[in-house]
């Protein structure tokens, strides 16, 4: 049985549907390194809806990115298009069981969401195994104890509610099936099972878009992620840039002051993996010179300056090195601990091996 693991990143993306192939491809070749050429290619593939059918890999519903990854370690906003980010109206308010007493499912709807909220998964679980109860052929409350047996790192039994919700809904209800279809992947990926994850993921964006849907940028930096996990850098790469065109483009989420903005801190993040393929690729001063441009970008994020330290201290740029890691430590919130385990590094924040081992030396030799 493969072991169970943390996804780590709140969302992971995936590759891009075989309906907007094409336009991806347009950006190959000497434009890959090339956000704006990215941007535009995705432009013609993409309408200006931003499917937001994503997927939390995290408890906190308001969490969306790893400490120090997004500015102030939590990247802001709610969940997206998971069933736990809007409310669920039970159709009656009480259902009298021949075999027991009457089920209020209001109440143990309200119940499970605020176990749900104060990170009590298994209590969140039992609460919803009582409205499975109640309405067996409900493909909602199915999905929602999958998604909080994920976030409780069940992943073998949020599998199997999964797929028991895709037997429950329609086939013509491709905007649901889609939905479930990334929430399944999100389990596959906690099991490490990476050709699966990425297989859900793919069918997910192509149903969405026979629906209508446009890119989702959660999504496909979560193929990016498993794509990385497979060791397919260059595809990964690739995925990470188009989910950051996307994001730069995107229109309606909504920030902490009300305002409607683009998600800059996705974008950020998304341009974080990308630099870093960069650098697993070989092209070392490539990949220095998008990290720079991020690290101005995001001036409270300590991920690029920590990469910046790694990547400085290998080229015997000594003193520079320990200024970035010195201003990511002592100058940025959220510090950087994290940093120095090397476990995490590579399979929660998922930096690449070469860069993995890039900040072993650096914390070895310094």
């Amino acid at each position: 049985m493969a072991e169970e693991r943390d996804t780590g990143i709140v969302y992971v993306v995936h590759p891009a549907p075989a309906s907007v192939a094409k336009g991806l491809s347009n950006y190959s070749g000497s434009n890959k390194n090339n956000p704006a050429s990215a941007a535009a290619a995705v432009q013609r593939s993409v309408g200006r809806r931003a499917w937001l059918m994503t997927s939390v890999t995290t408890a906190a519903v308001t969490a969306f990115w790893p400490s120090g990854i997004g500015g102030d370690g939590c990247g802001g906003g709610g969940g997206g298009g998971r069933i736990w980010g809007r409310p669920v109206h039970a159709a009656t308010t009480a259902i009298t069981n021949p075999m027991g007493p009457a089920v209020d499912l209001s109440t143990l709807q309200e119940e499970a969401y605020l176990a749900y909220a104060e990170r009590r998964f298994q209590d969140a679980v039992d609460l919803l195994t009582r409205c499975i109860a109640a309405e067996p052929e409900s493909a909602r409350w199915r999905e929602m104890r999958a998604e909080a047996l994920v976030d409780g790192k069940n992943f073998s039994a949020a599998l199997e509610d999964f797929e028991a919700a895709l037997g429950l809904v329609p086939g013509k209800d491709l905007v649901t099936r889609a939905r479930l279809l990334t929430g399944r992947a999100l389990a596959y990926e906690g099991l490490s099972r990476w050709g699966d994850a990425l297989a859900d993921y793919r069918r997910g964006l192509d149903l969405a878009a026979e629906a209508g849907e446009s890119l989702n940028p959660y999504v496909l930096n979560s193929i990016g992620n498993c794509l990385n996990s497979l060791g397919r850098w260059e595809e990964a790469r690739e995925q990470y840039l188009a989910s950051a065109a996307v994001f730069q483009q995107a229109r309606g989420f909504r920030g902490r002051n009300g305002a409607t903005t683009p998600r800059l801190d996705g974008a950020i993040f998304a341009s974080s993996n990308a630099a870093l393929m960069r650098a697993q690729l070989g092209d070392t001063d490539g990949a220095v010179q998008e990290m720079v441009r991020i690290a101005r970008r995001a001036p409270g994020s300590a991920d690029m300056r920590a990469a910046l330290a790694a990547l400085y201290w290998g080229q015997g740029r000594r003193q520079e090195a320990e200024e970035m890691w010195e201003f990511a430590c002592d100058v940025i919130t959220v510090g950087c601990a994290k940093y120095t385990d090397l476990d995490w590094l590579g399979r929660i924040r998922r930096w690449p091996p070469v860069m993995v081992a890039a900040m072993s030396d650096f914390l070895s030799l310094r």
